[in-house]
């Protein structure tokens, strides 16, 4: 058997300063140019869109949209694409942090020893996003990585901080023998509302779903999610419609469909609502966005 290159990647081929800002986040479509690798930090990678493998040594493991994982220093892996089709991209979101800037900045976070365990894995750990929270707080990263603003910095901090307690939760959540946690029954209505978001889901069935009233059930969703179920629906949807009007060509009125909402005039006052701006101006403002980070050299994790 041939023996296997792995390629070691060193954060400071990513971070702009290794000793007061090693944190580096992008958005990559995966190919076959990147030979498996290690590196020398932290990585925490988010399987946003299609389908394709992992492969962490002879194994390999096929992933799709909402798989998680946790790369520590010294594990080998890499993407691959199920297809080379552009309409079939695998894309994955990755955040890199050095262990010793990680380190500090719990130090620093009162609580943030509670953190710590994220830091102790020695080996590469999957999880499934059920709920589209770790998806969100990617997202976020990555806009804030992708643009220079006021308080970039510290919200880049604040944001990774926000995905290691999320992806912690999730862990919990997910060790074998842990008891269900008690908004279990309102996870599974979440999971519902993040992969059907398109369909006209009532209060009624989803009230359903947990075999109580919708009364109790409006209670319970607003106690764990401060949003009405309707309220939360309407984000999802403008999320979604907010992915594919970056990475789409496709018509405002067809993306207004696919995310739910035949009324084009209902799906453009809700998304100025909830977006501060038109859909076509937010397409026209990731357009310039893409432009200015392009210069960014990705990482083909």
């Amino acid at each position: 058997m041939p023996k296997r290159t792995v390629r070691l990647l060193s954060g400071r081929e990513y971070f702009n300063n290794w000793d007061d800002f090693s944190i580096f986040v992008n958005r990559n479509a995966e190919s076959y140019e990147l030979t498996e690798h290690h590196h020398d930090f932290l990585e925490m990678s988010y399987v946003s869109e299609g389908t394709g493998y992992h492969h962490t040594g002879d194994e390999v493991m096929p992933v799709s949209a909402g798989d998680l994982f946790v790369i520590p220093i010294g594990a080998s892996h890499v993407f691959r694409p199920g297809s080379t089709a552009k309409d079939r991209q695998l894309i994955v979101y990755n955040c890199l942090t050095s262990m010793e800037n990680a380190t500090k900045i719990l130090e620093l976070v009162p609580g943030g020893d509670e953190l710590r365990e994220l830091l102790a894995f020695n080996e590469i750990m999957h999880y499934r996003d059920l709920d589209g929270e770790a998806k969100g707080w990617f997202e976020r990263l990555y806009r804030e990585y992708a643009v220079e603003r006021t308080g970039r910095e510290t919200a880049l901090y604040a944001g990774m901080l926000q995905l290691m307690i999320c992806i912690l939760r999730i862990h919990e959540a997910t060790v074998e023998g842990a008891p269900p946690p008690p908004s279990s029954g309102v996870d599974h209505v979440l999971s519902l509302l993040h992969s059907q978001f398109s369909r006209a889901l009532t209060v009624e069935e989803l009230a359903g779903e947990l075999g109580i009233g919708e009364r109790q059930f409006q209670r319970l969703f607003v106690k764990h999610t401060g949003l009405t179920p309707i309220k939360y629906l309407q984000r999802i949807r403008i999320q979604e419609a907010c992915r594919l009007l970056r990475s789409t060509h496709r018509r405002i009125h067809d993306i207004s469909a696919a995310v739910g909402y035949t009324d084009i005039a209902f799906f453009n006052g809700l998304f100025k609502k909830i977006t501060g701006t038109t859909p076509r101006e937010y397409r026209q403002s990731h357009a310039s966005m893409t432009m200015s980070a392009e210069g960014t050299e990705d990482i083909d994790s």
